[in-house]
């Protein structure tokens, strides 16, 4: 086949399914209320539209109408019943369109709590960090563990149309040039392995950020602080505060960006105008195109979901490649006389002692269970 036939004209995305978006803030700072007004926004009367995966109890003061409490669960649920749920409704009847993580934060210390149980039963220690996986199990770094876990969820969800909204907090943070000198930003507070998945992912970053305009006592800006009669300076008694959404960075807010061009470095925060900047952005990038937003959307929408089906499909499709490494994660740190004994079950099940030499989905499963109930 020529290269050629793999070429493709790339029609920029319109509906807020097929991004990535995220919405960075301070506690309390407004991104939860965001979130939902943007689904109620974007998808009038589907109240089903957006679910929210709730991994901290920040939602309990609005109304919400799709919302699983994750802080509930744990890793494992959320892999083997709301990921795969996913999965299956894509293909068979999707009902969500939008998934929110609120917050990115706490889904990674879930996934860490994961990993570091699953290294503790393996390795048989009471390792309580990453930095500890490294350190103590050669060859394997807890980081990449821990991105590689996270990462292989989200890519699921991606590929299986849903568009995904994460909420972070945000901190200050002090940064020395290589010229020695120091400033103070706005960052992500996660930790690295955290920012690398998801500032590496996101097609549009917000952040939210109050700004405070000090001010004398008939109202009017103050440029500098007031001073006594002796010329010392002291505090004004006068301010006000108002919310922004910064869509650039800024000498103070490290956080911003994404793959559009027209972008705004802040505007008043507010549901309208998010949406605003979103569809100013995203016909900022057609420029070629006749059809209207309309007509994107509705061809967007028909592939994304045929697109959908096939990778589920291809998803769930037995790989004896994977039992078979499964069986191989269980097996590795079994001593050599119960290996032995565990071939001799796999020959009264199979007339093979080697699991490695079975050929069919079925049998690799079967000899999975028997791994499975042998450790048990």
């Amino acid at each position: 086949m020529s290269f050629r036939k793999t070429v493709k004209n790339i029609v920029p995305k319109v509906d807020l399914q097929s991004y990535m978006l995220g919405i960075a803030g301070g506690y309390k700072s407004g991104k939860t209320r965001l979130y939902k007004e943007l689904i109620e926004n974007f998808y009038p009367g589907d109240p089903d539209a957006g679910l929210l995966l709730a991994f901290e109890p920040g939602y309990n003061t609005w109304e919400l109408d799709s919302v699983i409490p994750m802080h509930d669960y744990d890793w494992e649920f959320f892999k083997g019943e709301v990921v795969k749920g996913l999965l299956d409704e894509a293909k068979n009847g999707r009902v969500t369109k939008v998934l929110g993580i609120d917050t990115a934060d706490r889904m990674m210390d879930m996934a860490t709590d994961y990993i570091l149980k699953k290294l503790n039963q393996k390795y048989a220690k009471k390792m309580k960090t990453l930095q500890e996986v490294s350190e103590n199990v050669k060859g394997l770094n807890g980081y990449m563990l821990l991105k590689k876990e996270v990462w292989d969820q989200l890519d699921l969800l991606k590929n299986a149309g849903y568009g995904i909204i994460w909420l972070a907090w945000t901190k200050e943070k002090e940064t020395t040039t290589r010229d020695d000198l120091k400033y103070n930003s706005i960052e992500l507070k996660m930790s690295k392995t955290g920012a690398d998945i998801f500032e590496s992912q996101v097609d549009l970053m917000c952040t939210l950020h109050n700004e405070v305009k000090v001010m004398d006592k008939n109202g009017n800006e103050l440029e500098e602080n007031l001073k006594t009669k002796s010329g010392k300076e002291q505090a004004a008694k006068f301010h006000s505060t108002e919310a922004y959404m910064y869509f650039l960075p800024s000498s103070y807010i490290g956080i911003g960006g994404g793959r559009f061009t027209d972008l705004p470095e802040k505007v008043p925060y507010g549901v309208e105008n998010y949406l605003e900047v979103f569809e100013n952005a995203v016909k900022g990038q057609l420029k070629k195109t006749t059809k209207s937003i309309k007509e994107l959307k509705s061809e967007e929408d028909q592939v994304r979901e045929e697109k959908a089906k096939e990778f589920v499909d291809k998803v769930n499709e037995p790989d004896p490649n994977k039992i078979i490494e499964e069986i191989n994660s269980l097996v590795s740190d079994i001593q050599r006389d119960k290996k032995l004994e565990l071939s001799e079950r796999f020959k009264e099940a199979f007339g093979e002692g080697n699991y490695k030499q079975l050929k069919t989905v079925e049998e690799l499963n079967k000899a999975l269970e028997i791994v499975r109930s042998f450790l048990n």
